[in-house]
């Protein structure tokens, strides 16, 4: 379901970058004339954690027949900052949060798994522009942080778990204007993390019985916002 929600758009996406002129519109040196910009918006998705779902379908999924596929939904929320330094190139900074959960049913109530990502990174991005419309190409990397939270009916209280490592992503954003300093965001990425495996708050690791669990994970989604340039 994931992929067929992503899969619309995206070729909705490619189409209309395809009718893009290479023509910049420089003004003061940057696009438009342009120096900043911030926003945020929500996305979806698609999220593989192989050793995650492997711990999940070892230890806490007992109907064979209803294993967790390897491919996810996940929901996200970002913000952005842009700063344009010249008419073809931009930096900026991002923070996202990504977070998705698991309930599993049993005899005696449900289980629940919950996962998430704080996702600071450090960007960079080519930019192609029209008449009053631009792309941005790039991507960057920071250091992500994971937490993972286990509810189980067996247990007093959730266990909380928590880990950190590098992550990164590549990605395509597209804009067009609503106004003469208010532009639409809608964007296309290709995720990376390594926050390898986590901890408790006594410092025990989360295991499968035998080898640690990594939180590790690659995904790719569909992002929708809004931003404003000034």
């Amino acid at each position: 379901m994931t992929r067929k929600i992503i899969s619309i758009p995206l070729l909705t996406f490619l189409l209309w970058s395809s009718s893009v002129s290479q023509t910049n519109d420089i003004q003061g040196g940057t696009l438009f004339g342009y120096r900043y910009g911030i926003g945020g918006g929500m996305g979806i998705s698609a999220i593989s954690m192989n050793e995650f779902i492997s711990y999940m379908n070892l230890l806490h999924v007992q109907d064979v027949y209803n294993r967790i596929s390897e491919f996810n939904s996940a929901i996200e929320f970002f913000g952005t900052f842009d700063l344009f330094l010249r008419h073809d190139f931009a930096s900026g900074f991002e923070y996202s949060y990504l977070f998705g959960s698991h309930n599993i049913a049993t005899g005696f109530g449900s289980n629940d798994f919950n996962y998430s990502y704080h996702l600071p990174l450090l960007l960079g991005h080519y930019l192609v522009s029209g008449s009053n419309y631009f792309f941005k190409f790039g991507g960057g990397l920071g250091y992500i942080f994971a937490r993972y939270e286990e509810d189980l009916v067996d247990l007093p209280e959730p266990i909380v778990y928590t880990g950190g490592g590098v992550g990164g992503k590549a990605q395509a954003v597209g804009h067009t204007p609503f106004g003469d300093n208010l532009f639409a965001y809608i964007g296309l990425e290709m995720r990376f993390g390594f926050p390898g495996s986590v901890t408790d708050d006594e410092g025990r690791t989360l295991t499968d019985g035998r080898n640690d669990v990594s939180f590790n994970f690659f995904s790719f989604g569909l992002k929708f916002g809004l931003m404003y340039f000034f």
